[in-house]
């Protein structure tokens, strides 16, 4: 393994720094000397063996809270970009109380000029270039574990998508139910307090294939909300924004308490900036305009909006259901050690 190092020294390697350094080069270290963090990141992944990572403290000595702050800011900063870094600090004289910080901060090691020739700095070099190889390796070792995981988890899920859907598709024939891909169709909750505009939208949602269940207020339609949610579905609700009672922005609050994520429109005629901030700030998604004058592309994009979020649903009670029957595998997955 070649024994190799990257100085960082932003004021230059001048002094008794460029002479360890020269020694270092005439006991086989390959060092590198440059001004930033920056360059030396670039340095450090074109290496084959990771490189230690030397930064220069020699203006850092006297103990003081600066002094601390500053060197334990290069040491994080270093870290920070060179991740797999165990940086080693040089400096010249440096209190007891100095090197503690920098240790606690991420310093793999320090190296001392007015202590340590060239033989101990090779030493403290080579230690670190070992530890950082042998941690790249761990973490190289825990990666490929993870990547194989990860696909016999991919595996896992669409095997048993095919298993629910064959569960499914049985007990829909012992019931005497046709199977399919969806389980059901998507499902619209319209609250329109215009009894005619309510059924004409009612009658194209259904005629494209979208079972629709409409209410002329928000209370009615909030009765009815959570049991049709638990026992038919419910993929989108299409609010007007005046309704007689409650709101129609009260009315969507009401609902997503009842029913958490559900995809909400607002049906209005009026344009109000006031209303379109308050929406946002309940996730309503989108709106639609009265008077219908479209209604044809309205249908179209409300039933492919209610289709993917049937779709999403589906896929959620897919993995639920999949975590259910394989969490002791999962929990397993998650417990492997990640990369800081």
């Amino acid at each position: 393994m070649k024994v190799a190092a990257i100085l960082i020294a932003p004021g230059g390697a001048g002094g008794p720094l460029r002479g360890l350094m020269d020694r270092l080069v005439s006991v086989g270290v390959i060092v590198t000397i440059v001004d930033e963090i920056g360059a030396a990141a670039d340095l450090f992944d074109h290496h084959e063996d990771p490189p230690a990572v030397l930064l220069d403290m020699r203006e850092l000595g006297a103990g003081e809270v600066e002094d601390m702050r500053r060197g334990t800011d290069f040491v994080r900063r270093t870290i920070s970009a060179i991740p797999h870094a165990q940086p080693v600090a040089v400096t010249a004289d440096a209190s007891t109380q100095l090197i503690l910080a920098l240790l606690r901060a991420g310093a793999g090691d320090v190296i001392d000029l007015a202590l340590e020739g060239a033989a101990t700095a090779r030493a403290v070099v080579q230690r670190v270039c070992h530890r950082q190889r042998d941690r790249a390796f761990e973490l190289e070792v825990v990666e490929r574990q993870r990547q194989i995981i990860e696909e016999l988890l991919k595996d896992l899920i669409r095997t048993e998508r095919r298993t629910i859907d064959v569960e499914e598709a049985l007990a829909a024939a012992r019931t005497g139910e046709l199977a399919s891909g969806e389980s059901r169709a998507p499902a619209i909750l319209l609250i329109e307090h215009e009894r005619a505009v309510a059924d004409d939208l009612a009658d194209l949602l259904e005629a494209a294939g979208v079972a629709t269940y409409a209410y002329v207020t928000g209370e009615e339609a909030l009765r009815e909300a959570r049991t049709l949610a638990e026992t038919t579905g419910l993929d989108l609700a299409l609010v007007a924004a005046q309704l007689p009672g409650i709101d129609g922005l009260e009315t969507v609050r009401k609902l997503r308490d009842r029913i958490p994520g559900l995809p909400a429109f607002l049906m209005t005629a009026v344009s109000d900036g006031d209303l379109a901030a308050q929406a946002a700030d309940l996730g309503v998604v989108g709106f639609v305009e009265k008077p219908l004058d479209h209604a044809d592309e309205v249908v179209e994009r409300l039933t492919q909006l209610a289709h993917e979020s049937l779709q999403r649903t589906r896929e959620h009670v897919y993995l639920m259901r999949i975590k259910e029957r394989h969490e002791r595998v999962l929990e397993q997955y998650r417990s492997l050690p990640r990369e800081p």
